[in-house]
């Protein structure tokens, strides 16, 4: 009976061994993704982020992680689809509807893209700059539409896009020049 117990108890902790290097190689694949997205390389942070999603696949944020890479390289399509994913587990997140509606916004599915503008807005009502701005332009587009002033349109989708990677490289270089020197630092501080 001792033995069987013994021999129990060593398969659990083997497991439980896996288990946590499972962690370790997801967590050094997400980590380097996120610090490529930071320095602008969308398309190595993706690589290293499928490897993590390969490794750990339900874990929401990394699909979250790909899906904002997905949106600076404007591969709307797969951007939605990993926003998808977010949103089935985790659908109060609603950085990732503002995502996701950004994202369909620029694919022209400008009803779906409402829907989420709208929800964020409403969860949101004090840091809404962003839905806000997108929902200004879908109203605006469908005015246009109604007058069929093509031009217009894409002039407005073009605002919006260069306003969207103008402000998500200003928040990657906030997190370049403040975050990860401030952990550098205290890391170093408190190896002493």
């Amino acid at each position: 009976m001792n033995k069987i117990i013994t021999l129990l108890t060593l398969i659990i902790i083997s497991f439980a061994s896996i288990k946590a290097q499972n962690v370790e190689r997801y967590k050094d694949y997400h980590d380097k993704g996120r610090m490529l997205i930071l320095e602008g390389k969308y398309q190595e942070a993706i690589a290293q982020l499928d490897t993590a999603i390969q490794i750990m696949p339900y874990y929401a944020r990394i699909f979250q992680d790909r899906g904002y890479a997905y949106m600076q390289l404007k591969n709307y399509e797969l951007a939605v689809r990993d926003f998808d994913h977010v949103l089935k587990k985790q659908p109060y997140l609603n950085e990732v509807k503002l995502q996701r509606g950004m994202a369909l916004y620029h694919l022209n599915y400008i009803d779906d893209a409402e829907k989420d503008l709208i929800s964020v807005q409403e969860a949101r009502p004090d840091k809404n700059y962003e839905a806000e701005y997108y929902l200004n332009n879908i109203y605006k587009e469908k005015e246009l539409l109604r007058h069929q002033e093509q031009e217009k349109i894409n002039k407005l989708r073009y605002q919006a896009e260069s306003c969207r990677l103008e402000r998500a490289r200003h928040r990657e270089d906030i997190i370049w020049n403040t975050v990860v020197p401030l952990a550098f630092w205290t890391t170093l501080f408190l190896s002493w």
